[in-house]
């Protein structure tokens, strides 16, 4: 189209719009011109049926003392109705500065937009108007401070000295740092431009990541292969790399890095069983980023750049089971996606089985077998917790919040489910089926009834009499494990139950019980089981003979402290105050303050603790721990 047959058509367009003030030229109208609903994800307000982003561009400065990103995004865009004049893009607290077509020939050509009605978590609907045959616009942008899927760690909040920034996208945050189509049903390849201070370093879950700082402080990255919005990743800070194969490393803060590497040294391994079960790794490379303790989880599978918690640096390796599980998010979940988070079992379900095989293939049946038993005793509570609704793996989330569909049941009961495929077809013809899988889907967004269809076809009619249907549709869509479910056995936990047993009895002494061939998951269950009989005086025993309060390992330290908590044991509470002030990871720190604000010795001292400890946490852990404390039930 020729400059002037552009504009033409752009004025008319502006026309039709109808309600463009004068002191705004580059906005439209009120709200009820074009009002945007939420459109096929009820999550997003993208019509993305109608208008689809292809490829990102990012150019971006990351300006660590005024906590911002700022800069400009190029989104390259797939018109299937050529006829329909409108982008509409998710957004949440981004100051938005201008908006561009880019016309053919390469120029910048202002168009009408606005930014919609706030929508709470769902931020605003950026509403531009889109004439024919334009397939690029220019967003420039700045995010805020308060972003809710960036952390900005002053330098005295760090281990480096230095400060530090990361993102979190997942499940819809993306919005709070680019203007895009926040949802999993999009996919896209980006490239990014960006600029932080010299003596820090940038990384981005995406090809080109830096083995050393850049002099000049600027960092270039790809992505070639589509992902959706919430596998986009980047962080700033004062990082180190240390390769451990020849396709994967790991970045940390200098003090965290030797240890790091350490404990991740068979990620190469992990990488070979992955594709020895499923199929080749088609990412590149595969390397670990490990954050400062106030990421608010446990791990995030960023494609070519997990995130991981330094919390599961134990020394030992007995932690590695969050690390398969990110890794196999490089199969389920990054390479075939949940097109919608009501279909979150299709990501997590499948990550947790497959994350079950790697630790067997690397440490035995025996171990994979104890992390069933745990998984499925913590399932059961969940369970019985949560309203009928949410005890299916297909859960209506059409009125909520996405971050509720992060609980135990899709991933738990989504993984029991593929256990119980495995029990019915055996292993052989599920592991087929799953490569397959893998194959034929890669690189999509699917559904829960798509998925549903191809194992009919794929699985169930291929091998009859031993899946139904209507079985399927009981995981599916019913509340509750079924009756037929495979329930894991663990002969080491049994074992474990009868010592405790024996002791608590007065049969044995604690310097009987053969704690040291016990592993992690075990002192996990010795933990757990311990009945409300125990008192300050027991937790001195053990303590006395068994150095809990001391404990290195977070997962058994933070059974103790629960105990703690139930008991009011003086040195556990004492290290409580310090293990909350120290690390941000919402498995631990929401059930610690939910504890504490169930007793009345303990809900003013959480406060407190609290109040120290916010500045330090990520936007979901205050958002979680505000909840524990009774504080609030809405979104900040």
């Amino acid at each position: 189209m020729k400059p002037a047959v552009f504009l033409g058509a752009l004025a008319s367009l502006v026309m039709l719009a109808g309600c463009q003030p004068d002191s705004a030229p580059s906005a439209l109208g009120p709200e009820p011109v074009m009002r945007v609903d939420p459109g096929p994800d009820p999550h997003s307000f993208a019509e993305f049926d109608k208008v689809r982003v292809t490829h990102l561009s990012l150019d971006l400065v990351a300006d660590m003392d005024e906590r911002v990103l700022e800069g400009h995004v190029l989104l390259d865009l797939d018109r299937p109705e050529p006829g329909f004049q409108r982008l509409v893009l998710d957004t949440r607290d981004l100051d938005i500065q201008d908006v561009n077509a880019v016309h053919p020939d390469g120029d910048y050509l202002p168009v009408s937009w606005r930014l919609g009605a706030d929508h709470g978590h769902l931020g605003q609907p950026l509403i531009i108007v889109l004439p024919q045959g334009i397939v690029q616009v220019r967003i420039d942008y700045a995010s805020r401070p308060e972003a809710f899927g960036l952390q900005w760690l002053d330098a005295e909040q760090t281990s480096s000295g230095k400060p530090f920034m990361f993102s979190q996208s997942q499940p819809h945050y993306a919005r709070t740092w680019v203007p895009l189509q926040d949802t999993p049903a999009v996919r896209y390849t980006y490239e990014a431009r960006v600029r932080a201070p010299e003596d820090l370093m940038v990384v981005m879950g995406a090809g080109g990541n830096p083995t050393e700082r850049r002099s000049d402080g600027v960092y270039r990255f790809e992505m070639p292969e589509p992902v959706p919005s919430y596998l986009m990743a980047i962080a700033v800070g004062d990082l180190r790399f240390e390769a451990i194969g020849p396709r994967s490393g790991v970045y940390a803060e200098p003090d965290w890095i030797e240890a790091a590497a350490s404990e991740f040294d068979v990620l190469e391994r992990m990488i070979e069983i992955g594709e020895d079960l499923y199929g080749p790794y088609r990412w590149g490379r595969y390397d670990l980023l490990v954050l400062p303790p106030s990421f608010p989880f446990g791990g995030m599978e960023n494609p070519r750049l997990s995130y991981v918690t330094p919390t599961i640096i134990a020394g030992d390796g007995s932690l590695l089971a969050l690390v398969a599980h990110e890794l196999a998010h490089s199969w389920s979940g990054n390479l075939v996606t949940n097109a919608a988070w009501r279909d979150l079992w299709l990501n997590e379900g499948f990550t947790v089985y497959f994350e079950a095989r790697i630790m067997e293939a690397l440490y035995g049946r025996k171990v994979r077998d104890m992390l069933a038993k745990l998984a499925w005793d913590e399932l059961a509570v969940t369970l019985a917790d949560r309203e009928s609704a949410d005890r299916q793996l297909v859960l209506d989330l059409a009125d909520r919040d996405p971050e509720e569909a992060f609980m135990a049941v899709p991933y738990d009961m989504g993984r029991f489910f593929l256990d119980w495929l495995e029990a019915r077809f055996g292993r052989e013809r599920l592991d087929a089926f799953l490569r397959d899988y893998f194959d034929h889907f890669a690189f999509q967004s699917i559904d829960t009834e798509t998925f549903r269809a191809y194992l009919d076809r794929e699985l169930i009619e291929k091998h009859p009499g031993l899946v139904t249907l209507q079985e399927v549709d009981q995981w599916l869509y019913e509340p509750g494990l079924p009756d037929f479910a495979v329930a894991p056995e663990s002969d080491a936990f049994e074992r474990v139950d009868a010592w405790r047993d024996r002791w608590q009895g007065g049969e044995v002494r604690l310097d009987e019980l053969p704690v040291e061939e016990w592993s992690v998951h075990e002192w996990r269950h010795f933990l757990a089981g311990l009945g409300p009989g125990i008192d300050a005086r027991i937790m001195t025993e053990l303590d006395e003979q068994f150095d809990l309060t001391e404990e290195r390992n977070a997962e058994i330290l933070f059974l103790w402290l629960m105990r703690s908590v139930e008991t009011r044991y003086p040195p556990g509470i004492e290290r409580l105050e310090s293990f909350l002030l120290e690390v941000g990871r919402n498995k631990f720190t929401a059930p610690l303050y939910q504890a504490l604000a169930a007793t009345e010795w303990g809900r003013d001292w959480a406060g407190e603790v609290y109040e120290r400890a916010r500045p330090g946490y990520h936007p979901l852990t205050r958002q979680a721990a505000e909840r524990a404390l009774g504080r609030s039930d809405d979104d900040p």
